[in-house]
């Protein structure tokens, strides 16, 4: 039995102002059987890149405009999918096709690398957009891949569900979704009588994890660190969601009391393919973050454009000017660092991937205090109306501030980066 999931090459031609046709992908198929060594990644080109960045950002101009951010994220009061647009996803799974760009090929995906999930996580930054991309497209999905390896999928039904955005995955790698040491699992893994292994525990700030399907868990067996991939409805595990400040970023407490689960089979260091994941995924939260850094820059520089005071527009002010261009110079500095942090994920030019770690650091550092100083500037430009419900200011600070402790603080990621650059 053969499963559909869509390309993204084809929905990478899809112009910018138009809506995306539902036969704008091929499909091809994800297959069971299916072996071979792993093949190098195949290269996004600078015109494809930006079709897909076009291709994006129509769909979530078109799909989530401000209002819809907030009713999405601050309107489902105690719902599961509260901070999750299930329409939204859809489309961007079925129609540009995001969830099958990292897919490799010979399991039936496009085979780019985490540079193409940074080009899509840019736009979805921009937007705000309330959907799992960073947490079941990057970096659950992406880590049970990562064991896979070129072996036959366990279960290629399921994967090819989260391929095409049927189902959605959430990561428990962490204690409390910040920075993870190796080894410190939060959950641990016994033997069963089954021949499974039982899973006791709990983890709490769980990005995305009350509406997942899937869980991909990092647990304790013995002295040794294993990957279980396991339905979020199993029997003995529980879901709570948190209050959180950003909605658009929904996070849970979930608990395992006696948990049957089986670990993926790998021949690789465990260890070693959780922290380079958790890496990518940095890079790819460094270009959301880029990419909300840029929106509130233009949403400043327009305010200061248009708002008039004392019988001029506040952007003459020379206060406003130095602020604006300050908040340029740090936008600069997070494309770079984004930028710098992408292209070691996928080894380009090759030997970079050694530098990943210290890369993918400081572009979470770089980029969280970008962020954060520019959402705090906007919301200064914007004088009293960025206090406001109405106004959109609080938003971005809100993204800003929780963003910036997901994977860890700026100040953990600058002793990381110290330390693995060997400044320190």
């Amino acid at each position: 039995m053969t499963q559909q999931v869509h390309s993204i090459r084809p929905a990478a031609r899809v112009a910018n102002d138009a809506a995306v046709p539902p036969d704008a992908c091929a499909t091809q198929t994800i297959s069971p059987g299916t072996t071979g060594r792993e093949a190098p990644l195949n290269t996004l080109g600078r015109e494809e890149a930006a079709d897909l960045a076009s291709a994006t950002r129509a769909v979530c101009q078109r799909l989530m405009p401000e209002h819809r951010v907030r009713e999405v994220a601050y309107g489902r009061t105690g719902s599961a999918l509260q901070g999750f647009d299930t329409e939204l996803w859809e489309v961007l799974c079925t129609q540009i096709g995001v969830g099958t760009i990292a897919v490799p090929e010979h399991l039936g995906g496009a085979g780019f690398g985490v540079g193409a999930l940074g080009v899509v996580g840019h736009e979805l930054g921009r937007t705000l957009a309330p959907v799992p991309f960073l947490a079941s497209v990057v970096l659950a999905t992406g880590l049970v891949l990562d064991c896979i390896g070129s072996d036959p999928p366990p279960d290629a039904q399921r994967l090819a569900a989260l391929a095409t955005g049927e189902r959605t995955a959430a990561a428990v790698l962490s204690r409390d979704g910040g920075a993870r040491r190796p080894g410190e699992n939060s959950v641990s893994a016994a033997p069963g009588r089954r021949g499974d292994y039982v899973l006791s525990g709990s983890a709490r700030h769980v990005l995305h994890g009350t509406a997942a399907d899937d869980l991909v868990v990092a647990a304790t067996e013995g002295n040794n660190t294993a990957v279980f991939w396991l339905d979020a409805d199993s029997d003995g595990l529980t879901r709570e969601a948190e209050p959180v400040l950003d909605a658009t970023r929904p996070m849970s407490t979930i608990r395992f009391d006696g948990v049957r689960a089986v670990p993926l089979n790998t021949s690789k260091p465990v260890e070693q393919l959780i922290n380079n994941r958790i890496r990518k995924a940095m890079a790819v939260l460094s270009a959301e973050q880029a990419g909300a850094n840029e929106r509130v820059l233009e949403l400043a520089v327009d305010y200061a454009a248009t708002r008039r005071q004392f019988g001029r527009h506040i952007g003459s002010f020379q206060a406003v000017k130095h602020r604006c261009a300050d908040m340029l110079v740090d936008l600069e500095w997070s494309r770079s660092a984004s930028q710098a942090a992408l292209q070691a994920a996928d080894d380009q030019p090759t030997g970079s991937v050694a530098e990943l770690g210290w890369r993918s650091s400081m572009a979470k550092a770089v980029c969280s205090e970008s962020l954060r100083a520019a959402s705090h500037a906007n919301l200064q430009i914007h004088g009293g109306i960025g206090f406001t419900w109405e106004g959109s200011a609080h938003l971005y600070l809100k993204r800003a501030r929780t963003d910036e402790v997901i994977f860890g603080s700026p100040a953990v990621h600058w002793d990381r980066f110290a330390a693995e650059a060997g400044l320190s």
